[in-house]
């Protein structure tokens, strides 16, 4: 897990955070010519709901703070409410990158 630490999530720029009616989303644009169907019926963003630990979390993937960074602001923040952190974080980030919402970068990496 150690390896995990040291990467660097940055968000899909095409991918945007809102508060909706007291509830954080990313909007994920369904702008695939098989999202036509999903389009008429749901508009032209797909909703992820995400609780204000997810939402804090989303907003650091700036692509300059480390997944270790990352962890250490979200325990000055949410304290034992995140433990185990860094599995969780992980865990998080994972599942965003699996949806194409957030890439990593390597430190030192160029972009």
């Amino acid at each position: 897990m150690e390896e995990y630490l040291y990467l660097i999530p940055e968000r899909n720029e095409n991918v945007e955070l809102r508060k909706i009616e007291g509830k954080y989303y990313l909007l994920v644009p369904m702008d695939s010519p098989l999202d036509f169907l999903a389009r008429r019926l749901h508009g032209d963003y797909r909703r992820i709901e995400l609780n204000e630990v997810g939402a804090f979390i989303w907003e650091l993937c700036d692509g300059r703070r480390t997944v270790e960074e990352i962890g250490k602001l979200l325990r000055n923040r949410f304290e034992k409410d995140v433990e185990p952190l860094y599995e969780r974080l992980i865990t998080f980030l994972f599942e965003l990158h699996k949806r194409n919402l957030v890439r990593f970068k390597r430190v030192g990496e160029l972009e």
